[in-house]
């Protein structure tokens, strides 16, 4: 039998004492006699007899059921729990989100084999944690011979890639205990921000990736007549960038050239219609070179130095070469800029403080505090510290580059403020020795695009996405299922006071009919 264990002994002790109750009553509770008059001894020695035997069984009842009854209503204060068996630890297979059958052909023996050993199949997803168990028939593995099952949740290329990282410690965290397998491919996309410490018992099931991918990543107008594509080729290890030049159609006409497999077509003299897989999304066209400037003051310009230096990498991989000015006057030029990095602890000027056509980027303040954390890219292998760290968060921000700890440690907020919590000073974090420095600006820096296009083909190595494990725990209560024994308990005492009610109402119908008996017999024999 499971183990029955009461979180609320005392208070169950305590209720028992009400047994006293129905005691004192079967005691002390008792009818006056009746005055019988009677013209000898012997009618009285008959009367006494007659009142011993008075006491009947069913007195005894009731207060056994009284007693039985209270003596449940104090097990239930008691809030008895009773463990039932641990089910077992069955495996879960996790899906990553868009991953389609086609893609799970290569490791189609490997996922028969865990289903073979019990192992379950469930689909990961950014709105909740882990979806339920899935069959495994829709993967065409197990029985198909029952009911058609529902298809997978899959998506095209042009789907948001998620955040595996977040995804896989939400799983982790509903499904404590229980060995993980993650099928997903290791592309660079599918991680951001900061690898967290996932249990021991999470293991990677990596896809294949495809041999190669391209798509348009951006276009410009160098002369009135013809047109410039810019051109992704990604594979395992990098990215590629190639410029297509083409001539320039008429609007609403398709632009001729080997897209991959996409279209792209003119829409307006300053955007590109460009549609892949049967879903649209727009481009803009681009018509000069972009306009950004850099203003700093003292105390900003070691940071200035570090955010100059990764500016100009990232400048030649831009579809056109921007126009840097880096300057220690507060004095901003007045014509139109497309990036103002404000590098002082002075406010922003309100002339750019509510132009939303420009994306400002600002520092954290000098009186920020101390706060030692880390912040490690997917792509790379070695974290950078944190050793300053504005902790203030404003309404709206949405987080960026997310450090060790789970605060921001780059933030957006509409229209385009970025502000980073940090600054690139050495004094303040090891940003500036990281390599992977100008690859973090490129797609803040790159013309405005659908966030949820991100057809980056680069793959993370097994060994860089197993990462940290997390420390387990000890002392905690063990993950049993329980089953709450006071409902039925009321239930029962319920029952009995009911019992109780009939039997008590039955005892008093029954008394007047004895007691005019015995008034009768006596009438009778007291004329002898």
């Amino acid at each position: 039998m499971p183990p029955i264990f009461f979180p609320n002994a005392a208070a169950g002790w305590l209720a028992l004492l009400g047994l006293a109750v129905p005691l004192a009553i079967y005691l002390w509770n008792r009818r006056p006699g009746r005055v019988v008059r009677v013209g000898s001894v012997r009618w009285l020695e008959a009367a006494a007899n007659q009142r011993l035997r008075n006491i009947k069984p069913e007195q005894l009842l009731l207060f056994l059921l009284r007693a039985t009854m209270l003596g449940l209503l104090a097990l239930a204060v008691a809030e008895p729990l009773q463990l039932l068996p641990v089910p077992p630890a069955r495996g879960q297979v996790l899906l990553a989100p868009g991953v389609n059958t086609e893609a799970l052909a290569p490791v189609r023996p490997l996922l028969d084999s865990l289903r073979q050993r019990g192992y379950q199949l469930r689909q990961l997803s950014d709105s909740r944690s882990v979806s339920a168990v899935r069959p495994w028939a829709v993967l065409g593995l197990g029985d198909t011979t029952a009911q058609t099952p529902g298809r997978l949740a899959t998506d095209s290329v042009l789907v948001a890639a998620p955040n595996l990282w977040n995804t896989v410690q939400l799983a982790a965290d509903s499904l404590p205990g229980r060995p993980l397998v993650v099928v997903a491919p290791l592309s660079v996309a599918s991680f951001q921000g900061t690898r967290p410490a996932l249990p021991a018992s999470v293991r990677w099931l990596p896809l294949p990736p495809s041999d190669s991918s391209r798509w348009p990543v951006a276009a410009w107008q160098p002369h009135p007549d013809s047109l410039v594509v810019l051109m992704a080729n990604g594979s395992e290890s990098a990215v590629a960038y190639q410029q297509v030049r083409v001539r320039r159609p008429a609007a609403g006409q398709l632009i001729g050239g080997n897209w991959n497999g996409a279209e792209i077509r003119l829409a307006s003299p300053k955007e590109l219609l460009v549609t892949e897989n049967g879903r649209h999304r727009t481009m803009p066209l681009l018509h000069r070179a972009a306009r950004w400037h850099l203003s700093h003051d003292a105390a900003h310009a070691a940071s200035a130095w570090v955010l100059t230096a990764a500016l100009r990498a990232v400048a030649p991989t831009l579809p056109l070469r921007p126009r840097l000015v880096v300057s220690t006057s507060e004095t901003v030029p007045t014509d139109s800029l497309d990036w103002l990095f404000w590098l002082r602890d002075a406010p922003l000027p309100a002339r750019w403080a509510t132009d939303a056509s420009v994306r400002v980027w600002q520092e954290a303040d000098s009186d920020t505090k101390s706060f030692a954390t880390e912040f490690q890219p997917a792509t790379s292998a070695a974290p950078s510290t944190i050793a300053r760290l504005d902790t203030t968060s404003s309404p709206g921000a949405v987080p960026v580059w997310t450090t060790a700890a789970g605060r921001p440690l780059l933030s957006w907020q509409p229209p385009g403020r970025y502000r980073l919590h940090s600054r690139l000073d050495a004094a303040w974090s090891s940003l500036a020795d990281s390599p992977e420095l100008p690859a973090l600006l490129l797609p803040l820096l790159q013309p405005t695009a659908p966030p949820a296009f991100q057809p980056d083909s680069r793959q993370l190595p097994l060994s860089q996405v197993r990462g940290p494990v997390a420390a387990v725990v000890d002392g905690t209560e063990p993950t049993a299922p329980r089953r709450e024994l006071a409902p039925w308990l009321v239930l029962a005492a319920g029952l009995l006071f009911v019992l109780e009610r009939l039997l008590a109402a039955r005892r008093n119908r029954a008394a007047p009919v004895g007691t005019r008996s015995s008034e009768s017999s006596s009438t009778q024999r007291q004329p002898a």
